[in-house]
């Protein structure tokens, strides 16, 4: 009778447009990564994780304080394991194999995350590790996409502890509730606090406490609930219109906002999670439009494997397509194998492992069979049982002996040279920059340009300021070879909002007063206001070029290219040199991570900056 009521009440509590939920998040993730246009914000879609698993989990912690008394952290912490490792172990296996044997840097770029994934520190590990802008250059590692996890996790050990803590003061739901909202507030000031859009936002996006605010929305939702009912604070009418409205925006949110907008850090994120809990609120309400939309067939399959789809898609993303936008049959390809494989470790690892399966077979094992019809059982037990262990040994010394023996590559192998390369580029700028009175300047240039007459001497007294990142600085010997009196301002991982300091530095503070600019940032973030800003230092009267950006591995590179192809058409003296057109089809330009220039590069990188340059001056001769 016991066991019926357990099951019963299971069954009241489970919410199947939470299933529909969870499948929206995950679809719109993957279709994020597969850089779909209708999913431009769809990294909000682990942003509902977030809320979801916070609900679901504290939901279960509650129920249990509630009826115990305590929690019981050793089988909290044993269901968590068996919920989320086996499934990892799996798909870190399968890419250690694979790319061992056909993509050497994802495999090294594996191999170096793989201990972070499993001991769930792997955010931590993305913030703090300085690992070399060129080992992070081109195709990301495959595990990159595990951060999410690894705050999950996170979650699992510490909230639980405070739960436990609360519960010995008197009315501890509403000191939780309390503690709980005041937590998730900090956390969304932290994220607002320490988010600089002139600087990397990993930081802010990875951090633990920065994402915490995520799972305490879902957290706090159940101290406002009762039994999966919700309180009659409003009537269900409301809630089902609010629910809808919420959905509505969560959806709109995830097509619409940019990825990387500094909205996102600024209270974005902080709103999606409250539309999600909202949705969540409404479904609780019993039935409704929503609730029925959200619990169908599809979605429910959808949802049931859901983690599997998010740990699979992208590694198969990675693999096949690199993380570059492809074409509409290989986004097939890689969603139907993402199903294939997920549906797989639903019904072979997941669900059997979650659901007891290795206590199970122990049990039958260990015990005395009194009957033939015991005996067999047992005995088909231990093969089944001999099976699993050696596949699962051989997978495990498999990827030992890769990770140990395998030959690993680099994304760039001159990575020292290039670091060697940008601190001499910053000496020569800063010695060209104490003789900024030597030069020519824009005075000069005016009383002595109809004194020039071809185009190497016109370049060779051109002063000029190139502010770019490590793609301008393998360029920056051939740029002086051609323009000897300008200045190649260059640092590796320069972010492209810093661009407007490294100006007003030179205007303001170094006394630069030359020719023009040359902005070459825009691979590392979005330009935002940049060129304004940039326009405004140097005046009106001084040309501003502009270089668009070939870095296929980044979402931001169609956006910064639309900016700067609107800026030099509406802007006066604002010229384009389009490097993004000049590269199409010329995979030689560039090694092997698609982005920095090889010699071939090199040549028509500023090749296209001489002609630019030159159609400007020459018309002034």
């Amino acid at each position: 009778m016991k066991t019926y009521e357990k099951k019963y009440k299971r069954q009241k509590q489970y919410v199947t447009g939470i299933d529909g939920l969870r499948a929206i998040a995950v679809l719109m993730v993957f279709a994020y990564h597969l850089r779909l246009p209708f999913a431009r914000g769809g990294l909000l879609g682990v942003t509902v994780f977030f809320v979801i698993s916070g609900f679901l989990i504290t939901r279960i912690l509650v129920s249990e304080l509630e009826s115990t008394g305590t929690i019981d952290m050793k089988k909290f912490w044993i269901r968590r394991i068996r919920r989320l490792l086996p499934a990892v172990l799996a798909m870190e296996a399968v890419l250690i194999f694979v790319s061992a044997v056909f993509n050497r840097v994802l495999f090294t770029k594996a191999c170096e995350d793989l201990l972070s994934v499993i001991f769930c520190y792997n955010n931590w590990r993305q913030i703090f590790n300085q690992i070399s802008y060129f080992e992070n250059a081109g195709v990301p590692s495959p595990l990159t996409h595990c951060w999410s996890l690894a705050i999950e996790t996170q979650f699992y050990m510490i909230y639980p502890l405070l739960l436990i803590f609360i519960k010995k003061y008197k009315n501890w739901k509403k000191a939780a509730s309390r503690v709980t909202a005041l937590l998730a507030v900090v956390s969304m000031g932290v994220m607002w606090i320490l988010f600089d859009p002139s600087k990397d936002p990993s930081r802010v996006y990875y951090g633990t406490d920065t994402r915490f605010f995520s799972l305490l929305f879902g957290a706090f939702l159940v101290f406002k609930t009762t039994g999966g009912r919700v309180r009659k604070v409003i009537s269900p009418v409301t809630s089902r219109v609010i629910g809808g409205v919420a959905f509505a925006g969560l959806i709109c949110m995830m097509a619409r906002v940019d990825g990387y907008s500094s909205f996102l850090y600024r209270g974005g994120q902080g709103i999606a999670s409250a539309c999600t809990v909202l949705v969540i609120f409404s479904l609780l309400n019993g039935d409704s439009i929503l609730n029925r939309l959200l619990s169908i067939r599809f979605l429910k399959w959808i949802g049931d494997r859901s983690y599997g789809i998010y740990l699979w898609h992208y590694p198969v993303i990675i693999l096949l397509s690199k993380g570059q936008q492809t074409s509409w049959w290989v986004n097939i390809v890689e969603f139907l194998l993402v199903i294939i494989i997920s549906d797989l470790s639903y019904r072979y690892i997941e669900t059997p492992i979650r659901s007891g399966a290795i206590g199970r077979s122990i049990a039958v094992i260990r015990k005395r069979p009194g009957t033939r019809r015991e005996r067999n059982r047992q005995l088909k037990t231990i093969r089944r049982s001999i099976r699993a262990g050696a596949l699962t040994l051989a997978a495990a010394l498999g990827v030992l002996l890769c990770v140990a023996f395998v030959p690993r590559e680099n994304t760039l192998s001159n990575a020292g040279d290039m670091e060697k390369k940008a601190e001499k580029a910053q000496k020569i700028a800063n010695q060209k920059a104490m003789r900024l009175n030597e030069t020519i300047g824009q005075d000069a240039w005016q009383d002595s340009r109809k004194k020039l007459q071809s185009n190497e001497e016109i370049l060779s007294n051109l002063n000029l300021l190139l502010i770019g990142d490590s793609i301008a600085l393998g360029a920056i010997d051939q740029f002086y070879a051609e323009f000897p009196a300008s200045i190649s301002d260059t640092a590796v991982s320069r972010q492209t909002t810093a661009g407007v300091g490294v100006c007003n530095s030179y205007v303001s503070e170094k006394g630069w007063n030359g020719d023009g600019v040359i902005f070459a940032l825009g691979a590392n973030g979005l330009l935002h206001d940049s060129l304004e800003k940039m326009k405004g230092l140097i005046g009106e009267d001084k040309p501003l070029f502009v270089i668009t950006v070939r870095a296929p591995y980044v979402n931001w590179e169609g956006t910064n290219n639309q900016k700067i192809y609107e800026f030099t058409e509406d802007v006066d003296n604002a010229y384009l040199i389009d490097w993004y057109t000049i590269s199409e089809g010329h995979g030689e330009f560039f090694v092997e991570d698609g982005t920095h220039l090889s010699s071939e590069g090199i040549r028509a990188y500023v090749e296209g900056i001489k002609e630019a340059v030159l159609k400007v001056y020459s018309e002034q001769i």
